[in-house]
């Protein structure tokens, strides 16, 4: 007999594209999960950089701490505390994909320890309150909000799924590779793709359609390189093929505020 559907993992990336923390419990707010990608590395250019391109910015740990601090850490080097974010210096734009945000530096101590984890000059930015960034797509509201994530404020994924992948994989990948924010079980393979909202707990979610995976999915979540097998993108591409590209896990966008704990339950609507 399959357990009730729940929510079995609840995972923030304080920074853009760094290591992941499972929390027990998170915030939600309009923006996805409280401290959630609200921190990003940028180039000289005030362009967003990821682990696309930079697989080291996986190796990075980013710790919100008390009053806004940011604690970074990476195994080799000292750590740094960051922050809080300071109100007074002037604010600066940057880019993430088409969107052009403000966003403030938090100084050269932390720039000069990004920049020796990821082997060029770079700068940390923070996203303030004021600054919102509009969710764009036909799913949006006008009011919908996102942090630096690259669409959407949060993303689901199912364990059923991962399962399946990894019955034809040689050496299995944790979920991690996919970047999720929630991570649910009880339900058959794939089939969030039929959902068109969510209440998880008491909260309630909008799906804004399917991600597209890209091949930030094959780098090694503790060294940041690249899988040289490919996968899991290769395996995924033979069985979740769209038009739009290779997909896994659904784009949520919050509908409310609450808080999300594991072991809450999970009700999908089609």
């Amino acid at each position: 007999m399959k357990a009730s559907p729940r929510l079995i993992d609840i995972i923030r990336y304080p920074l853009k594209s760094s290591a992941g923390w499972s929390v027990q419990s998170a915030e939600v707010s309009r923006r996805g999960l409280v401290d959630d990608r609200r921190w990003m590395v940028v180039d000289t250019n005030h362009h967003f950089m990821t682990a696309r391109e930079h697989g080291s910015l996986l190796t990075i740990r980013a710790n919100p701490g008390a009053l806004g601090a940011l604690t970074l850490s990476a195994d080799g080097y000292n750590e740094c505390v960051v922050g809080p974010p300071d109100p007074s210096p002037a604010q600066s734009y940057v880019q993430v994909w088409s969107d052009r945000c403000l966003a403030r530096d938090m100084g050269d101590q932390a720039a000069q320890w990004i920049s020796a984890v990821v082997g060029q000059s770079c700068r940390l930015v923070y996203m303030p309150d004021e600054t919102k960034r509009a969710v764009s797509g036909e799913f949006a509201q006008p009011h919908d909000v996102v942090s630096f994530a690259d669409g959407y404020p949060l993303l689901l994924t199912l364990q059923e799924s991962l399962d399946a992948i990894n019955k034809d994989l040689e050496v299995a990948v944790e979920m991690g590779c996919f970047r999720p924010n929630v991570v649910v079980a009880g339900f058959d393979p794939f089939i969030e793709r039929t959902w068109s909202s969510v209440r998880i707990g008491t909260a309630e979610f909008a799906v804004a359609g399917p991600c597209i995976r890209c091949q930030m999915t094959t780098r090694d979540l503790i060294t940041g390189r690249r899988r040289t097998d490919g996968q899991p993108l290769k395996a995924l591409a033979k069985i979740q093929r769209t038009d739009q590209g290779v997909v896994f896990g659904i784009n949520l966008i919050p509908r409310n505020s609450g808080v999300l704990s594991c072991g809450d339950p999970v009700e999908p609507r089609v």
